[in-house]
């Protein structure tokens, strides 16, 4: 997963903040307190949501067309050769940079 557990405290912390600040003149001190905190738990587990999507996103492989291109064209043999292994792995690490 990206990021700790420490990530979704300081975002649930900035949420009740941002929350409690910008309403504290206007409601009784009970309600700020609860409002702020329901807040904070809400935005703490959207933290963790956002990190797991995030990590699944960097972690799910990408298939390089050139491999899936160089199987499909007629005549050619199923195993590619080690040149063309070579050509693909360079376009991979040129893609990288």
């Amino acid at each position: 997963m990206v990021g700790t557990i420490l990530s979704n405290f300081w975002a649930a912390l900035f949420a009740f903040s941002i929350y409690f600040f910008s309403t504290y003149p206007f409601i009784n001190a009970v309600n700020i307190l609860f409002n702020a905190s329901v807040i904070a738990i809400i935005v703490f587990f959207v933290t963790f949501i956002i990190r797991a999507i995030i990590a699944f996103v960097m972690e799910t492989p990408v298939v390089s067309r050139e491999i899936i291109g160089s199987s499909n064209v007629v005549g050619h043999s199923q195993t590619p050769s080690s040149e063309e292994m070579a050509k693909v792995i360079k376009s991979m690490l040129n893609e990288d940079e």
